[in-house]
């Protein structure tokens, strides 16, 4: 009984670390699905117009459309506006939005009373660059109690303009020039859609993150092919072979794991410099070729195979490459998907290298994309995490498909001969 509510106790807590282990992926990717705000502010509704400042500000805020007879009148609690179309048959308001991404918007409503129908409604955008489209709104719902009209977009009919970046929604109302109708209106909201993938279609077509994701790509695979082949090589040699100042040059080598990488990027950068290497994948590839690290692990891991399987290749006529080839790396298995998995997450996730060894956009990394990302654009927490959230999608792949024979890599014990 003892044992039993031990195992639940340890149950638990485990699934308490996993939980604490997760929540920093599941709060950023909640994060990355917001339309506004962060996640504690999460921003469903925007108000984009406010009549209760002043007339003088609200000029900053809005101007009217084919009248200029337009007064701020009190009604119960709230200030709303009154428009009078004075003769004029098209007439309404132009609210400045400063830089909106319209497709963000899954809903827009106001209240609106008249002392006359009117005939249609047209609902113009026009964005940063002065590109101008009015249409004719077919569809729209009118709430006769709460005076509350509300109605959608079709974007596919605003294809002229640029919707990620709207400066101005325009309301304009149709109705007979004979008659002088009295509009009041309030509360112009946008209501977004929540959840959206917006953020991530943005992050993606706005800020080359495709080109940086192609640049760490090829990086990557060339660093890891590299690893995986001269690491092996190298710590066959010190796992299987006898030769004068073995341990001395492998102690040497596991030294340099002490240096900081930071101390290393001075002379990197004036080799690269001299080879006039700077700005290519090259400079990027070539100081990772081989790691201390990746020698180390396949060492350890190559000496605890029976050595009976060499010297059996070795009466069978088999040379020390056969036997490498062959023997030596299918049974490292294990070990090899560690070094490939440590030597991609090291490649995918570095900065201060790429940062120091490139200049031009074009060669940027995923990691000095996303520093580059917060730094020029003003902080908006859901594309931030959108951003990262697509940077570490190929790690997540990568360690799904390995995780097998990493955890077997990390627990493999000495094998008996």
């Amino acid at each position: 009984m003892n044992k039993s509510k031990g195992n639940k106790i340890i149950f638990i807590i485990l699934c308490f670390l996993l939980f604490l282990s997760l929540l920093p992926l599941f709060l950023t990717v909640l994060t990355s699905i917001i339309p506004q705000g962060d996640l504690f502010h999460i921003v469903k509704e925007q108000n984009v117009l406010d009549f209760e400042t002043s007339k003088m500000f609200l000029r900053t805020k809005m101007k009217t459309i084919g009248t200029k007879n337009y007064n701020i009148i009190q009604k119960e609690e709230n200030k709303i506006l009154e428009l009078k179309s004075n003769g004029s048959k098209e007439f309404g308001i132009a609210a400045f939005t400063n830089d909106l991404n319209i497709n963000q918007v899954k809903n827009i409503s106001l209240y609106i009373d008249t002392n006359k129908k009117f005939d249609s409604l047209k609902v113009g955008l026009k964005d940063i660059d002065e590109n101008n489209k009015i249409i004719n709104l077919k569809k729209f719902q009118y709430d006769d109690e709460k005076k509350l009209m509300s109605f959608n977009l079709n974007y596919d009919d605003f294809n002229d303009i640029d919707l990620k970046h709207i400066s101005q929604i325009q309301l304009i109302f149709i109705g007979d020039e004979n008659f002088d109708y009295i509009v009041k209106m309030d509360n112009l909201n946008l209501k977004y859609k929540f959840p959206t993938f917006l953020n991530f279609k943005d992050v993606w077509e706005e800020n080359d993150f495709a080109r940086y994701m192609l640049n760490s790509g090829i990086i990557s695979f060339f660093v890891v092919v590299a690893n995986l082949l001269f690491c092996s090589m190298v710590a066959y040699a010190f796992a299987r072979k006898q030769f004068r100042g073995k341990e001395i040059l492998f102690a040497v080598i596991l030294g340099t794991m002490m240096i900081p990488p930071q101390t290393k990027i001075i002379p990197i950068f004036m080799l690269m410099q001299k080879l006039n290497l700077i700005d290519t994948y090259r400079a990027l590839i070539y100081p990772t070729l081989v790691t201390p690290f990746g020698i180390f692990l396949m060492r350890q891991y190559i000496e605890q195979l029976p050595k009976e399987l060499d010297e059996a290749a070795y009466v069978d006529g088999a040379n020390d490459f056969q036997i490498f080839r062959r023997i030596v790396l299918p049974l490292s298995g294990p070990a090899i998907a560690v070094l490939g998995i440590n030597s991609f997450i090291g490649s995918w996730n570095s900065l201060y290298m790429p940062l120091v060894l490139t200049t031009s956009k074009e060669m940027r990394t995923v990691q000095v994309g996303l520093a580059m990302f917060s730094k020029l654009n003003q902080i908006s927490w859901p594309k931030l995490m959108a951003a990262s959230t697509i940077v570490g999608i190929p790690v997540i792949i990568i360690f799904l498909i390995f995780q097998k024979k990493i955890i077997s890599g990390l627990t493999a014990g000495a094998v008996k001969s």
